[in-house]
């Protein structure tokens, strides 16, 4: 009889620590519930704040202007619909698209560090001409092709455009554009003067992947944008 008392309460000892950590583990997994759910809404809340504000900073019409945390005051001074001008090489069309000219001032320091970097002197301001374009290969055969690298102002200064490539802007130091293919959104800056009025860009030779052809290469072209 003793033995199975001992028993029984063995029994009842186990249902009692097995409810009770139960209870515990349920609590944790309420707790944890409790503070990651609040954590992920904040965060998607957050992203979607800052998508709403970034949608309505956009520089629409002259003297519109707005302040980037990564670069400084942004001012739009002239903008142009260019989408009247093309340039083709060889398979190769380029369409622009707009011209902008934008001037930065209050520059953050990171920004006027890079500004240093690429021009030197001591920036209390920056003025460019924003070119926008998009290209096709309208040929059967894969191309390659290097941007816009050379700009003439219109007081005639001559300057390299591969500052692009450490600004980040989709001016292509170097891509292969497949047969029949299209690429959007491309950009290349001009620095200018804030009264320019056009700018003359060169563009890089169009290459064939296959140099057999007898059109292998077909060199660049130089276009004038009005500004």
């Amino acid at each position: 009889m003793k033995k199975y008392g001992v028993l029984f309460f063995a029994l009842l000892l186990c249902f009692i620590l097995t409810a009770c950590g139960n209870s515990s583990s349920n609590a944790n997994s309420k707790e944890q519930e409790k503070n990651t759910t609040p954590a992920e809404n904040k965060s998607g809340n957050s992203n979607n704040t800052a998508q709403e504000e970034g949608s309505k900073k956009k520089l629409h019409k002259v003297g519109d202007s707005l302040h980037d945390p990564n670069t400084g005051t942004v001012t739009l001074n002239a903008i142009k619909d260019i989408s009247n001008k093309k340039l083709i090489i060889g398979d190769l069309k380029v369409n622009f698209l707009n011209a902008k000219v934008i001037t930065i001032t209050n520059l953050s320091d990171a920004y006027k560090a890079e500004l240093i970097e690429n021009f030197g002197g001591n920036p209390k301001e920056f003025t460019y001409a924003q070119i926008l374009y998009k290209t096709e290969n309208t040929g059967n055969d894969e191309i390659s092709w290097s941007g816009f690298h050379t700009a003439v102002t219109g007081d005639g200064q001559q300057m390299d455009l591969d500052f692009n490539l450490s600004f980040g802007n989709p001016n292509p130091a170097s891509i292969d554009m497949m047969s029949n293919s299209k690429i959007d959104n491309n950009m290349v800056w001009v620095p200018v003067k804030k009264d320019e009025k056009s700018v003359r860009l060169k563009a890089d030779n169009v290459l064939k992947r296959d140099n057999s052809k007898k059109d292998f290469i077909v060199y660049g072209q130089e276009i004038k944008i009005d500004l």
